[in-house]
């Protein structure tokens, strides 16, 4: 990820730890690598309803952070101390996106 946003997507790693906002795109094992590491500091992360299930059901750790659910096809804007910015989700057919 870029040095200076606010956020990181589908990343957990060193680089990434300091973000006030993770997007999680999809449960693919490659997407969580090192998710079970602390962050320093307070960490949202964003995703469908199906990511979140799965991510919490095969990444029991996950389950300290705070999560928020997002609705495929809508926009929310974030509010950040550096400015505030939108993120849109989008079906890829990449996963399943119909919870069950």
């Amino acid at each position: 990820m870029p040095r200076g946003l606010p956020f990181a997507v589908d990343t957990w790693g060193p680089s990434s730890r300091r973000r006030r906002h993770r997007f999680l795109t999809h449960t693919h094992r490659d997407h969580l690598v090192g998710s079970g590491v602390d962050i320093d500091g307070d960490g949202t992360v964003y995703a469908t309803r199906l990511t979140l299930h799965l991510a919490l059901r095969h990444f029991p750790q996950l389950g300290s952070w705070e999560f928020v659910e997002m609705e495929v096809g809508r926009t929310v804007v974030l509010d950040d101390p550096t400015g505030a910015f939108s993120v849109t989700t989008y079906g890829a057919n990449h996963c399943p996106e119909v919870f069950f």
